[in-house]
């Protein structure tokens, strides 16, 4: 980390652009631009809390359910976070160009942004998904050695969550767009209490009956948990489209496609 930091700091150092903005004279204390970045940058925290807490939460109730369960919990969160990099970075992307068009009151162009990039992500994960259904064995023996008797049972489980891993993955980078995209209209407590709803109200309730109550096992809870995904992202799109209307109307700007409505 302080290797990384130190490269940033020689690159804006070194750009001329990027320059002047790191100087030491902007080092000006301004009590507006703290309660301007906590605004924005709390809730943001809060999201990726409730994000990390809702999957920490799931893996301590496939713990529950027996070594093997809990062992391919682990391989598959190991397989998606590698995947997962792909739709952040897409979130990012999006979020920046959302918020230029929104900056110049081109609404209809932030709308075009977000579907650009909700496809995009969903042709990635689509992508990913094909070896996953065709060659699960192999993609899973990368992570656990499939020589050893004892791991046969932790190897099923695992190679056949990938086929569910292919339709949660499709939700989870939706998601995480539909985050970039909302944050970049400039609301990011909404995503914040949509993530509590998705993740803990919907998403967590579903992988205890299914899992536990309903007696499907890891499987049910990695159902509950895409269906705690869909619904996040499902509910983000909407937010993300009622908030151009509302951006829109205050300039008296609407899109087509809000119009349309």
């Amino acid at each position: 980390f302080a290797l990384s930091l130190l490269m940033f700091l020689g690159v804006v150092t070194r750009n001329r652009a990027l320059a002047p903005w790191f100087a030491l004279a902007q080092l000006r204390w301004s009590p507006q631009a703290v309660r301007d970045v906590w605004r924005l940058g709390l809730p943001i925290a809060g999201t990726y809390a409730s994000e990390a807490g809702f999957f920490s939460v799931l893996t301590l109730l496939i713990g529950t359910l027996g070594m093997e369960a809990l062992a391919a919990q682990t391989v598959l969160n190991q397989i998606i976070y590698i995947v997962f990099m792909v739709s952040a970075g897409l979130s990012h992307a999006a979020s920046i160009h959302v918020s230029e068009a929104c900056g110049v009151a081109d609404f209809a162009r932030a709308r075009r942004l977000g579907v650009i990039s909700l496809v995009l992500g969903a042709a990635a994960m689509l992508m990913v998904a094909v070896p996953y259904v065709v060659v699960p064995e192999l993609i899973v023996a990368l992570f656990i050695s499939a020589e050893h008797s004892r791991h046969t049972a932790t190897l099923a489980l695992a190679a056949s969550g990938l086929l569910i891993a292919a339709l949660m993955q499709l939700f989870d980078a939706s998601q995480n767009i539909g985050n970039g995209v909302l944050r970049g209209t400039g609301d990011t407590a909404g995503p914040f209490r949509i993530s509590l709803i998705g993740y803990w109200l919907v998403g967590l309730p579903c992988a205890y009956v299914l899992g536990s109550v309903g007696g499907y096992g890891v499987y049910g809870v990695w159902v509950g948990q895409t269906i705690g995904l869909a619904a996040t992202a499902l509910m983000l799109m909407l937010s993300f489209n009622t908030r151009l209307h509302g951006l829109a109307a205050q300039v008296g700007t609407v899109p087509p496609a809000v119009q349309a409505r």
